[in-house]
């Protein structure tokens, strides 16, 4: 799947990191003209760490020997040599830049991507519609698919989160896409202030692999009369190691609900509601074949669907 490197605001002209995915080591830089790569982190003349190098142009140059390495991995300059060695390649990892994200595709065989990423409204289309984006970055003690299966745990909004109760949501599949529609109902009797916001819309969650979600709360009625708009969650998984994930987040606000009181609550409540989850997952087993009932969700259809990316 496609999963997340960093943000692209993180990743200046020039700029070099090291970042740990799927249990290996990467180079992450952004050429002099803009262009993001990543490679494996470490030179293969004698090991040197890429990342303690430096850009050169449209190249990184390895800080032991000045070997320079180009984007596609192939090695462009050798200053003390005049014959390059055929095996003078760097492995690359496919990298595409979209929705404020640099990300990458893993594949455990190698495998060439399948699908694509989508362009999202609000980050990379309609911008002139939405407001701000607010950027978070949360370290997680856990693999990707238990935090991916919280989307589909309905009862747990209620009795972990203490959020107001929410419909039985649908989830549907198609490839590696996987729609989730829930309808949001405010407890009776809700309010800010002094105004009564009890209501209820629709939330959508959008999946595409098991690196990317999109949760929009459509039809979200504002605090000031008249205000509707909607709020948008995306998230980008990064696995690091096999008990470890990085979550990015990107939320924003239709200008019609940023500057709402309800809109600043939507966003405190989902930046804050994730701490609640932390300790469950630090605890926590894996169960293969849980005692589900009734109300539980969609949990066993969101596995199958998921199972997919395994190799």
């Amino acid at each position: 799947g496609w999963f997340g490197l960093c943000f692209s605001h993180e990743l200046s002209a020039k700029d070099v990191k090291k970042v740990r995915f799927c249990g290996r080591d990467l180079v992450v830089f952004r050429t002099e003209s803009g262009e993001a790569a990543a490679l494996d982190n470490y030179c293969p003349h004698l090991g040197a760490a890429l990342h303690q190098g430096r850009v050169v142009g449209e190249s990184l140059r390895c800080p032991f020997h000045h070997w320079r390495w180009a984007a596609d991995g192939s090695c462009v300059d050798i200053p003390y040599a005049k014959r390059f060695p055929p095996k003078a390649v760097v492995e690359t990892v496919p990298v595409r830049e979209i929705n404020g994200m640099v990300m990458a595709w893993h594949h455990p065989d190698g495998g060439e991507p399948y699908f694509a990423v989508p362009r999202v409204a609000g980050l990379e289309t309609d911008q002139d519609q939405w407001g701000e984006v607010h950027y978070y970055e949360h370290d997680l003690p856990t693999c990707a698919q238990e935090i991916s299966e919280n989307d589909v745990d309905a009862a747990h909004f209620q009795y972990l989160h203490g959020m107001p109760a929410m419909r039985e949501a649908e989830a549907t599949t198609d490839g590696p896409v996987k729609r989730t529609v829930q309808t949001f109902l405010t407890s009776e009797g809700y309010s800010l202030g002094e105004v009564d916001v009890a209501t209820e819309y629709l939330t959508v969650r959008e999946s595409t692999g098991p690196g990317i979600t999109s949760v929009w709360a459509k039809n979200v009625a504002g605090v000031s009369p008249g205000v509707t708009g909607e709020f948008l969650l995306y998230n980008v998984t990064t696995p690091v190691d096999e008990d470890r994930t990085l979550l990015r987040w990107s939320l924003l606000l239709t200008k019609n609900l940023e500057q709402d009181d309800m809109g600043k609550t939507l966003l405190f409540s989902f930046a804050e509601g994730v701490k609640a989850d932390i300790p469950i997952w630090q605890e926590k087993i894996y169960r293969e074949h849980p005692v589900l009932c009734d109300g539980d969700g969609p949990i066993a259809t969101h596995r199958r669907w998921f199972s997919q990316f395994y190799s």
